[in-house]
């Protein structure tokens, strides 16, 4: 094959897993929009049936049913399976790398509270820039990070949405990109996870948090990368959140700069110990400059893009 074809070749391949993406994100948003609905319709029949006619919706509770998502979950497992194929799950998802050792994954560990440290940092940024604006990023906060009262959220949220999310990006996302290179792979499913979220506040943190879970999946295995994503979402958000929901804020904010802070500070330590190492990995393989190029410009991944990138900017209208 000349240039050209190598290239349309590429594009052709990586843009799937912008359509892909796309296809799932489109019928997540209508089964929660369903779900949603639902659920409206149904207050609205029971008001009706006490005898409230103008009884009115419960917002908070709508919110906080995760079951569209849930279904969505299902749904993206069939759409995995007509995409790679049963095969795809043993022979890709689940293979095994180098065995794991408590050191290394302590090391994780404090990345990933580093990485939290760095998102709160980035929020209190965008909360400054609109604050002079009359605007404020909290009430976007509280809408993306929904409200895990509800069984259906907390089920979702801390467990499912964590298991999930490591299967879809880098279980088939990650892998089907690894054939162009380990750094390529790493990189572009971190910047596709960061995107999908479609929010300002969460994609510079989900793509520090994709480059660390493609680490450990590409280096060892997709089980570790699950088990620091729920280490992430039931321990450091849901459990840490409800074991400091009476503190007060002064105290709150003493606990965050403690343990995030601390996470940050020992995450440089670990990053400077070992920049020789770094510098090693990152020159053991070479990135491909063409297969960067073809990612960026594959029609799916365009698209994908451009679509998250105004689902973005819509949040601050």
């Amino acid at each position: 094959m000349n240039d050209k074809q190598i290239n349309r070749w590429l594009r052709r391949r990586f843009s799937a897993v912008g359509w892909i993406l796309l296809l799932y994100y489109g019928l997540m948003i209508l089964l929660t929009s369903v779900t949603a609905a639902t659920d409206a319709a149904a207050q609205q029949l029971w008001a009706f049936a006490a005898g409230d006619f103008g009884g009115s919706i419960d917002w908070s509770r709508i919110n906080s049913n995760a079951w569209g998502y849930l279904a969505a979950i299902l749904t993206g497992f069939a759409i995995l399976d007509a995409w790679k194929g049963s095969g795809f799950w043993k022979q890709e998802v689940l293979v095994r790398e180098a065995p794991m050792k408590a050191g290394t994954f302590l090391c994780m560990l404090f990345f990933c509270m580093g990485a939290q440290m760095v998102n709160s940092l980035w929020i209190a940024f965008l909360e400054g820039l609109l604050n002079p604006l009359g605007r404020s990023v909290m009430p976007i906060l509280e809408s993306v990070a929904g409200d895990t009262d509800s069984f259906s959220m907390f089920l979702y949220a801390s467990i499912l949405a964590p298991v999930w999310e490591e299967i879809l990006f880098r279980g088939y996302v990650l892998r089907s990109l690894r054939p162009y290179g380990k750094r390529f792979a790493v990189l572009t499913s971190a910047l596709l996870f960061g995107l999908f979220h479609g929010n300002l506040l969460q994609t510079p943190y989900a793509v520090l948090m994709g480059l660390i879970l493609g680490y450990l999946t590409v280096e060892y295995s997709i089980v570790w990368a699950v088990a620091l994503h729920l280490f992430n979402n039931l321990v450091l958000a849901d459990l840490l959140t409800r074991l400091t929901a009476q503190w007060s804020e002064m105290a709150f904010g003493i606990m965050n700069l403690c343990l995030f802070g601390g996470g940050a500070l020992v995450s440089l330590v670990i990053l400077l110990r070992n920049r020789r190492r770094i510098r090693a990995y990152r020159r053991s393989e070479w990135m491909d400059r063409r297969c960067l190029l073809c990612f960026v410009f594959a029609p799916g991944i365009l698209v994908l893009t451009l679509f998250m990138c105004c689902n973005m900017l819509l949040l601050f209208a």
